[in-house]
């Protein structure tokens, strides 16, 4: 035990010698001051972003198709300002997130497999979202062909 007491003590008194040995300055350098910065930084970690002044505002609109109400078991496409954005099948259902204002749509029926026929595009029906609303219309079949009927909010 004394032994490695008396070792301890020896190379405790070594350390300050050790210091010097590795090649560091015994006292750190005093860092430069940092420049001043010309714009605050865009952010900081740890902080959360700042949140737009004014959320993205949209409307949604729903459209369903049901199986009794378009008389065709052909898939229909619906377009909205004359671009195809989704196949509806019997019973299906799209939700859409569009902007507020005059949005023109248009049904058609798919024109593949059985379906393929010589139906003309049907005229566009035209609707006004306001932001922040939820639309619903249900596809319906007349004897001018298919179009988008509105559903009230109960149904």
């Amino acid at each position: 035990m004394r032994r490695s007491l008396l070792l301890a003590t020896a190379f405790v008194t070594a350390l300050p010698w050790l210091a010097y040995a590795d090649g560091m300055p015994d006292e750190p350098a005093t860092p430069a001051a940092p420049a001043a910065p010309s714009a605050p930084p865009a952010s900081t970690p740890g902080s959360w972003p700042i949140p737009d002044a004014q959320p993205v505002a949209y409307a949604v609109l729903i459209v369903s198709r049901e199986r009794l109400d378009t008389g065709t078991a052909c898939d229909i496409d619906l377009y909205v300002q004359d671009e195809k954005v989704s196949r509806l099948q019997p019973e299906g259902e799209v939700a859409l997130n569009l902007p507020p204002g005059e949005i023109s749509l248009r049904l058609q029926t798919a024109n593949s497999g059985l379906c393929r026929s010589g139906i003309q595009p049907l005229r566009a029906q035209s609707v006004q979202l306001h932001a922040g609303e939820v639309r619903k219309f249900r596809i319906a079949n007349s004897e001018s062909g298919l179009y988008l009927m509105p559903v009230s909010s109960g149904s």
